[in-house]
């Protein structure tokens, strides 16, 4: 079995606070935070605090990862976290997340491409 240490480990009052998740294969950090519903808004907030601090110039990028969640992920999810049973709320996430394993997967392909070319055009 493959060990996945952050699978269904966020509760709800885990929203809103960055997780250090480790860090990718150029060496960048990655973090995770989730907005539930509010990402829009609170990705706005973000660019215009990092723009106020003079941190425009730092590479952030950020992913919106709503489009690759499917309906047995929501539902699972609300089972696990609002409700507290794991028990049906994790098979379901897990059965969501190899349903969505391919889009998964071209998120962070295009991801990648996305920082590559950045790069690229600020040499």
């Amino acid at each position: 079995m493959i060990g996945l240490p952050f699978f269904d480990s966020q509760d709800a009052a885990d929203h809103g606070f960055l997780q250090y998740m480790g860090k990718s294969n150029d060496g960048s950090l990655v973090f995770s935070v989730g907005f539930e519903t509010a990402s829009t808004p609170v990705i706005k907030a973000v660019k215009n605090l990092l723009a106020l601090g003079k941190a425009g110039a730092v590479n952030v990028t950020y992913v919106e990862t709503r489009e690759v969640i499917n309906i047995l992920m929501i539902i699972g999810g609300i089972l696990s976290r609002l409700l507290g049973l794991t028990f049906l709320g994790r098979p379901l996430v897990a059965w969501g997340t190899q349903l969505a394993y391919k889009k998964i997967v071209a998120l962070v392909e295009a991801t990648e491409r996305k920082i590559k070319l950045r790069e690229q055009r600020g040499q």
